[in-house]
């Protein structure tokens, strides 16, 4: 008997310590499994983007082949005017011009959104570093625990009781916790989506108030330096709303009961329409059209503004439920532990079970329940 007492007497300290470190990394493997499956969707649609990329170049390549056709062929030019076709060469070369513009506008469009799947990859993966350690620590100090009991208390005892319900009662709590990390992860990627949704739908906005300047200067007289600045502009309001689009798809992954955002559509016009063919009707064809994509991102920002409050409430809700839950099986583990040291105090004297409620004798050592 004067073993078991020795052996208690030195797991002390060592179990103090392991629950301490249990407490601080309870969160980690949930935290690590939440982030591997966002990292995994990152990679599917890195992987889709990329081919989109890669169609999209080679479809620049083959405009800029029939656009210099008829911008660099002195011949061709030649050809139609002697066969008295001139004004039909005009509108060949228009329309390769339009369609190569309109290649490289769709190229660096998906450019932009490919680098920005790498940028949320590369910080996407450098937390799941830090969860992957916290896990890999969590698993070895559960390790420990396992060891250091199994030592004392192999399998079920039925000569204490108070023990084995202490135990189950741990249990429980814990894989409530467990739950529950679930849950807050899940919903803190949601509100990470939704917050990068509604940063890219004001950069949008952002883009689209400068180009509603340009388009009214455009108007008055801006020439064509409104209208390149009005369609440069543009195309950075639709690399930002493309972004907006990557990201709902992302949430339908993980968030599917979510609303969409409604029609998201940015009035491009074209380089033929804007420059060449330039005139005050075009240019308040084009205002009109800037101001109806202004409405549909307006609209856009105060869904997703309200989607981001709800599920702060709802994270909010859940953190107090885990804050909750954790006392308890803080408390639930204090509470083993008080069980298994009243077991160790009956085997020292001599008793067959293990005295509980208020009988029982006061912990060896106090247990940290944060």
């Amino acid at each position: 008997m004067a073993s078991i007492q020795s052996r208690i007497q030195e797991a002390a300290s060592q179990h103090a310590s392991i629950v301490e470190g249990l407490a601080e990394t309870d969160s980690a493997p949930s935290q690590l499994q939440q982030q591997t499956s966002y990292i995994a969707d990152l990679d599917a649609q890195l992987a889709q983007t990329k081919k989109r990329v890669q169609e999209l170049t080679q479809r620049t390549s083959l405009e800029l082949k029939d656009h210099k056709k008829y911008s660099e062929s002195t011949f061709r030019r030649f050809a139609h005017k002697a066969s008295g076709r001139k004004e039909r060469f005009a509108e060949k070369a228009a329309k390769e011009e339009r369609e190569y513009f309109d290649a490289i506008q769709a190229q660096k469009t998906a450019e932009d959104e490919l680098g920005y799947i790498n940028q949320l990859k590369a910080e996407a993966e450098a937390t799941r570093d830090k969860y992957e350690q916290d896990s890999t620590r969590h698993t070895y100090l559960q390790h420990q625990l396992d060891q250091l009991f199994n030592a004392i208390f192999a399998g079920h005892t039925p000569e204490f009781p108070d023990e084995d319900r202490r135990e189950e009662e741990c249990r429980t709590a814990q894989n409530h916790v467990h739950t529950l990390n679930q849950t807050i992860e899940r919903e803190r990627q949601i509100l990470h989506l939704l917050r990068q949704t509604s940063s890219k739908l004001t950069e949008a906005r952002r883009h689209l108030d400068h180009a509603h300047g340009m388009s009214q200067w455009d108007m008055f007289g801006g020439g064509t330096m409104a209208s390149m600045q009005k369609r440069n502009d543009l195309e950075r309001a639709e690399s930002s709303i493309q972004q907006v689009r990557m990201l709902q798809q992302q949430l339908k992954q993980v968030a599917p009961h979510l609303p969409s955002l409604g029609e998201l559509t940015i009035a491009m016009g074209s380089i033929w329409g804007d420059v060449v063919f330039d005139n005050i009707f075009t240019d308040m064809d084009m205002h009109d059209k800037i101001k109806d994509s202004e409405k549909q991102v307006d609209r856009a920002g105060h869904r997703c503004g309200e989607m981001v409050r709800e599920g702060e409430q709802r994270e909010a809700q859940v953190q107090s439920d885990l804050d909750s839950a954790n006392r308890r099986l803080g408390d639930a583990r204090a509470e083993l532990q008080r069980a298994r040291e009243a077991a160790f105090t009956s085997v020292l004297q001599g008793q067959s079970t293990a005295a509980t409620g208020d009988d029982a004798p006061p912990p060896a050592y106090s247990v940290s329940t944060s």
